[in-house]
């Protein structure tokens, strides 16, 4: 299996290259972001949670991350796309925002992932379920207007475009648990607080 790549900082990130993901690639190996021909999409959520996908599959790429960097790495990957491509107003918002935040909360998302990995490894996942998954599990910590399942649902229909044959059924079985477990502890915090409330 080839290296992976390791772009210096100065490289910013390319559409290009992160629009090549092979979607036969098991998830033992790091697959490279090849999307299947599609409609140019219309301005949305879905749009814009796409770019978000394609800059935080770049995370392991690069040798350190900060603030300077992600506004160069995002400039870059905006400069390689189209004009009409370009996401704008609330989606571009949006993309900072869940950039920013996955990139912010890495080791976090990565615990919760590798709590609900059953006989595997956070190590030995491919580049695009991770990717995915630190999205949508993003999404659920921090985005509050984003049900769960609309979280969980895009990211498996992203993991049918970009990942392995079986990515969409794995991200679907990790990421129901976790929202799951989001909620049981959600609902234990209420209850605790309902009844200091009567205290």
């Amino acid at each position: 299996m080839s290296e992976n790549p390791t772009p210096s900082d100065n490289q910013g990130i390319d559409p290009k290259t992160t629009s090549n993901i092979n979607p036969k690639t098991k998830p033992s190996t790091t697959p490279t972001p090849t999307p299947k021909a599609k409609p140019k999409p219309k301005p949305s959520r879905k749009n814009a949670r796409k770019h978000a996908f394609h800059l935080i599959f770049q995370f392991p790429y690069y040798p350190a991350w900060d603030a300077q960097l992600l506004a160069s790495a995002m400039a870059n990957y905006y400069d390689g796309l189209e004009e009409d491509d370009r996401p704008r107003g609330s989606e571009a918002e949006y993309i900072l925002r869940a950039v920013t935040g996955a990139m912010d909360r890495m080791p976090h998302l990565d615990g919760v992932i590798s709590e609900f990995l059953q006989d595997w490894t956070i190590e030995r996942l491919n580049r695009v379920d991770l990717a995915l998954m630190r999205l949508a599990i993003y999404e659920m910590l921090c985005e509050e207007d984003v049900p769960f399942g609309v979280a969980i649902n895009e990211a498996v229909e992203l993991a049918k475009d970009y990942g392995a044959d079986e990515s969409p059924a794995f991200i679907n079985g990790v990421l129901g648990n976790v929202s799951r477990s989001i909620n049981n502890s959600r609902s234990v915090s209420a209850s605790r607080s309902v009844e200091e409330s009567k205290r």
